[in-house]
């Protein structure tokens, strides 16, 4: 175990320290503990080799929120017990974290943002793609799959906002980025950036704003930096468009053998004719290839209507496939305008979820570890439809991730040039009574690389029934039945049954 690994894991815990202290002074602490029992006819996920088995799980955890105060967020976090019988496969404990908070050190002025999350993450993209087993707080990955590896993130952003009398407002940015995967240096990467935006004061029609950013990008394999300075004009025509250009230049080593300075531009658009409905749409030239987004939201009384095209680059670790929505987001949009507070809405989402017996991470998006630069493109289409009783979401996502230049990557765009994915998902849930619901869950995924013998399809299918057994009893019953044809195909079919105490 490496000096740099045992640090993110401290540092992870502070981030949970800070938010569970907050939490207890001005905000909602919910210890849980669950109790999952499932089986498997295919533990190891290999159809020449088949091993049934049953799985156990206890997994306490706790889940905070604070609305009030200095420190404003929410956590949550379970440590995962994982214990096979009637089969030689060892025990093993993982994490699962989804933490995101704000320090207010200085009112109306100094802050410091933060986000971490731990979760499991495909080390290949060609390699075999399982199921997490659903639960109320997230899916759980407790089968034997080795392309599979637990992954922590952490962001902490500290900045200070202010003004220059009447002139202009300014806001300098740092930050500092970790990935790491247990078991694996594939996907590692370190960040580090500082940035300073200073923008017109009292806009009415036309205003100016100036940004200059330095950033540096370390992983396993690669190191590159990149520093730019641009200046914009902002235009608001009337309240529902805005409209942006900028110039500048831009100084980078991305694409390998040394830097190269270069002129950058780029220009965008936004249109918000109401509270319920808007269209980005972004374009940015720059020398190791251009980006672009076009955004699109609308909330209708119980539907959610979400459209993205994406194109990104990436110095480090690749992650989940861009713009994918899960039912956590979805549902978190469709609350806007009913709970304005984030974290009143975040609350307000995970009751919901709980209620219907959906897990807040699904659908799943796919995804690799990775490092070195790459670029992605990204189409994700998505819808939330929501019934008095039962709720009906859909996604489709495609996305296309490219090594880029001349520096050495890792993992699957090592071994190919480029990676494509798409993936459709469908859930259903239905309430069968208040206190019981049903859902299911529908997920196809394809994989494809430079050869023939890179190309993988991925097949699963959930059923879910949840019920609470008084105030603070949950309890879940679930099927699943899944299929992977590529490298080393199998089927698997599983049951479980979880019990969840919240104190």
């Amino acid at each position: 175990m490496t000096r740099q690994k045992a640090e993110l894991r401290r540092l992870v815990l502070a981030l949970a320290a800070c938010s569970g202290v907050s939490g207890a002074l001005a905000g909602t602490v919910v210890p849980r503990v669950s109790l999952m029992q499932s089986w498997t006819d295919n533990l190891r996920l290999d159809d020449r080799n088949k091993d049934a088995a049953l799985i156990t799980m206890l997994s306490p955890g706790i889940s905070i929120i604070s609305n009030t105060g200095f420190v404003r967020g929410s956590l949550d976090y379970a440590l995962n017990g994982i214990v096979y019988t009637k089969t030689d496969q060892p025990s093993r404990v993982t994490n699962s974290l989804a933490a995101t908070g704000q320090v207010e050190l200085l009112p109306g002025h100094l802050f410091v943002d933060a986000r971490a999350g731990i979760g499991q993450q495909n080390a290949s993209a060609f390699g075999q793609q399982s199921a997490p087993t659903p639960t109320s707080q997230g899916g759980v990955a407790n089968l034997a799959n080795a392309n599979q590896h637990e992954t922590g993130t952490l962001a902490v952003t500290p900045r200070l906002t202010g003004a220059l009398g009447g002139l202009a407002t300014y806001e300098l940015r740092a930050e500092f980025t970790r990935t790491e995967a247990r078991g694996t240096s594939l996907g590692d990467s370190r960040g580090e950036g500082l940035s300073m935006n200073l923008s017109q004061r009292n806009v009415k029609q036309l205003g100016w704003w100036l940004t200059g950013r330095t950033q540096r990008m370390k992983s396993s394999v690669s190191s590159n930096r990149n520093d730019s300075m641009r200046v914009g004009l902002n235009y608001l025509p009337d309240p529902d468009w805005r409209f942006s250009v900028n110039t500048g230049q831009e100084r980078t080593d991305i694409l390998g053998g040394g830097a190269r300075s270069s002129a950058t531009s780029g220009a965008s658009a936004d249109w918000t004719p109401s509270n319920r409905t808007r269209l980005g749409v972004d374009w940015q030239k720059h020398q190791y290839g251009n980006s672009h987004s076009t955004r699109l939201e609308h909330r209708m009384m119980r539907s959610v209507w979400t459209f993205s095209d994406m194109r990104t680059t990436t110095a480090g670790f690749a992650g989940s496939s861009a713009g994918v929505r899960t039912n956590y987001d979805l549902l978190y949009l469709l609350y806007t305008s009913r709970f304005p507070d984030p974290v009143e809405r975040d609350a307000e989402v995970r009751k919901e979820l709980l209620r219907q017996g959906l897990s807040p991470d699904a659908p799943s998006g796919g995804g690799f570890l990775s490092s070195g630069p790459s670029q992605m493109r990204s189409r994700q289409l998505g819808v939330l439809l929501q019934g008095v009783k039962s709720t009906l979401s859909a996604q489709f996502t495609r996305s296309l991730t490219s090594r880029l230049g001349i520096n050495t990557n890792g993992g699957s765009l090592a071994e190919s040039s480029f990676v494509a994915q798409r993936s459709l998902s469908l859930t259903a849930s239905h309430q069968l009574t208040p206190q019981s619901g049903l859902s299911i869950t529908a997920l196809r995924q394809e994989t494809d690389g430079d050869l023939a013998s890179q190309s993988s399809s991925f097949t699963s299918l959930m059923a879910n029934w949840n019920m609470r057994l008084g105030a603070r009893i949950n309890a879940q019953l679930g099927a699943r039945h899944s299929r992977f044809e590529g490298v080393t195909p199998y089927t698997e079919n599983g049951a479980y049954a979880n019990l969840t105490l919240s104190f």
